[in-house]
C-alpha cells in the first residue's frame, strides 16, 4: 500500500535533513534519510571529482527507492498518512550529472513511477556549513538551479522553502496541512 510522500529536494547545505526531521517530528511519522550521504561517509569518505563511477549512482537510487518502500509500512506512517523523504532517486540522478558530467538515463529511470504527493525545494539563503563530507558552497547555485530545471521540465510541481528553521518548518507544515492532510490553514 502507498502512502503519501512529501520529498525535500535542494542543493548540500540548504537544511533538507533537518527540515526532514522537524517536520516528520511535527506530524509523528518517519523519514527517510538520504542513502547517498551514508554511501559516501562509508566508502568515499567525502564527495569529490574522480572518486565515483556510473553505477555507484544506480546503486544508490535503487537503495532510496528501496528505503522509501520499507518506510511506507512503518506504522507511524500509516498513522500519520505521509512519509517525509530527504531526497529522492531523482536527486540522484541530478549528482550523477555533477559528478559524471552527464545526464544519466538510466538513474534517472529508477524515479520514473515514483509520485510524491509534496515537493519542497530548499533555498539556498541559509548559510553553508562544511562538515567534511560536502562537495563545497561553489556549486550550490548551480545545484539549486539545476533541481528545478529538472522539476519544472517533467511538470513536477513544487514549492520553495526558505527562511530559518522554524521559518521553514511552518512553510513546510502549512503545505503539508492542506496538500496532505487536507486542512484549509
Amino acid at each position: 500500500m502507498s502512502v503519501a510522500k512529501v520529498r525535500i529536494l535542494g542543493a548540500e547545505s540548504t537544511g533538507k535533513t533537518t527540515l526532514a526531521r522537524d517536520l516528520a517530528a511535527r506530524y509523528h511519522t518517519a523519514w527517510v534519510p538520504e542513502f547517498g550521504r551514508a554511501y559516501t561517509e562509508a566508502g568515499k569518505g567525502g564527495f569529490s571529482e574522480g572518486l565515483w563511477v556510473s553505477e555507484e549512482f544506480s546503486i544508490i537510487a535503487n537503495a532510496q527507492n528501496r528505503m522509501e518502500d520499507e518506510a511506507e509500512k512503518k506504522p507511524a506512517v500509516m498513522k500519520a498518512g505521509f512519509l517525509v523523504c530527504d531526497t529522492d532517486a531523482l536527486a540522484t540522478a541530478v549528482w550523477h550529472e555533477r559528478y559524471m558530467g552527464f545526464w544519466s538515463r538510466e538513474v534517472a529511470k529508477l524515479a520514473e513511477g515514483r509520485t510524491y504527493a509534496l515537493t519542497l525545494l530548499s533555498s539556498m539563503d541559509v548559510p553553508f556549513v562544511q562538515d567534511g563530507f560536502r562537495d563545497g558552497e561553489r556549486l550550490r547555485r548551480w545545484m539549486t538551479a539545476r533541481f528545478e530545471e529538472v522539476l519544472e521540465s517533467r511538470n513536477l510541481p513544487f514549492h520553495w522553502i526558505e527562511g530559518n528553521q522554524a521559518e521553514r518548518l511552518e512553510q513546510a507544515s502549512k503545505l503539508v496541512e492542506v496538500h496532505i492532510l487536507g486542512r484549509a490553514r
